[in-house]
């Protein structure tokens, strides 16, 4: 096994070269507020762990990386069958996909925006003294168009500035800026010590952005020689299960711990049988989710930090938290029964923020056994703050701004509208329309909601381990493509689109729908549960393989489809329009 240092330059170089991922790797999950604190912290020089690389020339299925991000892709899409073949040299990443595939969008390559178009990743380099809402120091955002000084386009650095040094490009950017300051008026003038300040950051971050690209030293990498020794398949997928399942990792609750148990010596056990509760939905929460909902209710705001504990202050806190236990854990287990009964909520895959789940606590909290029309908008909060990326950046400030709405008593029952208000003044979607439906990285969620709302129960409760649903096509993609002459957008769709076991999908052949739900409604499926129209279902001869019956079949489907998302997501609407285009 070797172990060497690598340039960022080098390692991008090598993607889709000679450096793949194999197919045991799961997609890319990682937000953009990830993506961003990743960048942050390569500006501050953090360390960003070891990446782990397998030589190999056994026949091991390859995938690309991507050269713009997808939010939910057709991982088939990337696979490389030339690459895969035995005696064919290629490096597969182990562990470091998340970070690798951001570095590579952000350096290299783009992510896809939610109206299809490219985004790249631009950087303010005047930045480093101020920390944002975020935590973060450093400003990166992608961008479908270009941004004026003093964001710099970082792709930039591979690409027209590969051979320009840090100080050339920080002298010249240093100028724009000078001159466009020294052309304000008097009163908006930054002073001379400002603008040496900020001359002095723009070099510093200019430095820091080349060194990251072009120096041996930021990046380390691990590898595993499976080309001059023996490295089985079978034990470098024993590695690949530990390194990603991890050991046990301390989390900013195992710190605040150290300094709570003095005031309530029972508090670390009553979290833990807590977060256990929580995690009977199978949900991933940590210790930290049920401290920051303890946190809000008693007014000291969602961050968490051992400060907070500490002094005279904490043993308050610690007092409150005591006395009010018996009504907080009350909170918990409505919250439990709520995601498991309402929501029916059983994977990480359809929970994009698990803090999205605190207001909830709140509110649950203050205003315990709510109605079904309450629970209604709870469900619809729920799908709004998962469909729009509600938490996608600022966590804890927009759970702060939530709590003056519902961390009280609501007589008028769940505060819908005000949180609504909210998140318009921010910039967010709040209504679910139908040209959602057609985005690429909602289609899981929407999905989702669908098959909880017509089976009663959550598609990802299933009794065989790995054979959670994966996404498939109705009229088979392939000779929708071949024989009808169809175009992906056509065949791409919601329309189209249905649940089925991983298992049942592997083995699953490229059969007709009439041929395939006939089998299946003749052994006893449900099989309006997946086609949603009583017709086709009642007679499965009539899913007829040609485009006139297609399109009827894929259009009026996706209708029932908005008909049961629209009700789901906007149940605050007292009349949805089912028929127009909103």
């Amino acid at each position: 096994m070797s172990y060497k240092p690598s340039s960022l330059f080098n390692l991008i170089q090598t993607v889709n070269k000679g450096l793949f991922l194999p197919h045991i790797q799961r997609p890319f999950v990682w937000e953009e507020d990830q993506m961003r604190k990743l960048f942050d912290s390569l500006m501050r020089n953090y360390p960003i762990q070891t990446l782990l690389f397998w030589k190999t020339k056994d026949e091991i299925k390859a995938r690309k990386f991507m050269e713009e991000v997808e939010w939910d892709p057709d991982l088939s899409d990337f696979y490389e069958p030339n690459i895969s073949k035995a005696g064919c040299e290629k490096v597969f990443v182990l562990d470091g996909q998340q970070r690798l595939q951001t570095l590579f969008a952000t350096f290299a390559g783009a992510v896809k925006a939610t109206d299809g178009s490219r985004a790249e990743a631009y950087f303010d380099v005047t930045g480093g003294d101020v920390l944002s809402d975020d935590g973060l120091l450093y400003a990166m955002k992608f961008s479908t168009s270009a941004l004026p000084h003093p964001w710099y386009r970082i792709a930039d650095l591979v690409g027209k500035d590969a051979q320009r040094n840090a100080e050339e490009l920080a002298d010249e950017m240093n100028d724009h800026l000078d001159t466009v300051e020294d052309a304000l008026q008097a009163e908006q003038r930054p002073t001379a010590a400002d603008q040496r300040s900020r001359q002095k950051r723009v070099r510093r971050n200019f430095g820091q952005l080349v060194s990251l690209l072009r120096e041996d030293k930021h990046f380390w990498i691990q590898e595993l020689d499976g080309v001059a020794n023996n490295f089985s398949y079978a034990t470098v997928l024993d590695i690949f299960v530990r390194v990603n399942s991890g050991g046990t990792k301390l989390d900013a609750s195992d710190l605040m711990f150290a300094a709570m148990k003095e005031g309530w010596d029972e508090i670390e056990e009553a979290i833990e049988e807590t977060t256990e509760l929580l995690n009977s939905t199978n949900i991933g929460f940590d210790k930290t989710f049920p401290l920051k909902c303890l946190l809000v209710v008693h007014g000291r705001g969602a961050e968490a930090s051992p400060e907070k504990f500490s002094g005279s202050g904490g043993a308050k806190l610690l007092a409150e938290m005591k006395d009010g236990w018996d009504r907080a854990e009350a909170a918990f287990q409505e919250l439990r029964d709520f995601l498991k009964t309402d929501l029916k909520v059983y994977a990480e895959k359809v929970v994009r923020s698990h803090n999205s789940f605190i207001p909830l606590f709140d509110y649950l909290y203050f205003n315990p056994r709510p109605n079904e029309r309450s629970r209604a908008l709870m469900r619809g909060y729920y799908y709004k703050a998962q469909l729009f990326g509600w938490y996608s950046q600022g966590t804890d400030k927009v759970i702060n701004g939530l709590h003056s709405a519902v961390g009280q008593a609501c007589p008028g029952g769940f505060p819908m509208q005000e949180i609504k208000d909210y998140f318009v003044g921010r910039g967010y979607p709040t209504d679910l329309q139908k040209g959602h439906l057609e985005q690429t990285r909602l289609r899981f969620l929407l999905l989702n909601l669908v098959y909880v709302d017509q089976m009663g129960a959550s598609p990802f409760d299933v009794k065989s381990k790995g054979n959670e649903p994966h996404i498939d096509h109705i009229y088979p993609r392939h000779a929708l493509s071949t024989k009808l002459g169809l175009a992906g957008g056509e065949i791409n769709t919601l329309g189209n689109y249905r649940f089925v076991g991983a298992t049942d999908n592997i083995r699953k052949r490229a059969e007709l729908p009439a041929s395939y739900f006939g089998r299946l409604k003749a052994a006893g499926t449900p099989v309006e549960k997946h086609l949603l129209l009583d017709d086709f279902a009642a007679d499965t001869d009539k899913l007829a393989f040609d485009v006139a019956t297609y399109r009827d079949f894929r259009d009026r489907r996706a209708q029932r489809i908005w008909e049961i998302c629209s009700r789901t997501v906007n149940p605050e609407m007292a009349v949805v329009k089912l028929g127009g285009g909103a």
